[in-house]
């Protein structure tokens, strides 16, 4: 809720807090990202299917999560200016996992 009485300490102190926060999220999701896209490299969704861990799931999961995982990659890549972001409406790629 908005508050008059914050001073600029107050809103410095919390844009530090938030702005901490969203780097440190968004480089461990990339670094995992990272390992998915190692365990997953070269492979289409319905090779990764046939991995012991995802034998029970369908391919349309783990397009789902593909999409998901890519989010991240997006994000950093426009976080540390090594891309642009597309209008595309992640939430929706993050939605089945929230």
């Amino acid at each position: 809720m908005y508050s008059n009485d914050m001073t600029w300490q107050n809103w410095t102190d919390l844009l530090n807090q938030k702005a901490t926060a969203i780097m440190a999220d968004i480089q461990a999701a990339k670094a995992d990202y990272d390992k998915w896209t190692a365990m997953t490299y070269g492979m289409q969704d319905s090779d990764i299917q046939k991995l012991p861990q995802f034998a029970s799931r369908t391919v349309a999961d783990i397009t789902a999560m593909r999409y998901a995982w890519g989010v991240f990659n997006d994000l950093y890549s426009a976080l540390f200016g090594t891309g642009a972001l597309t209008q595309v409406n992640r939430e929706n790629y993050l939605a089945p996992f929230v």
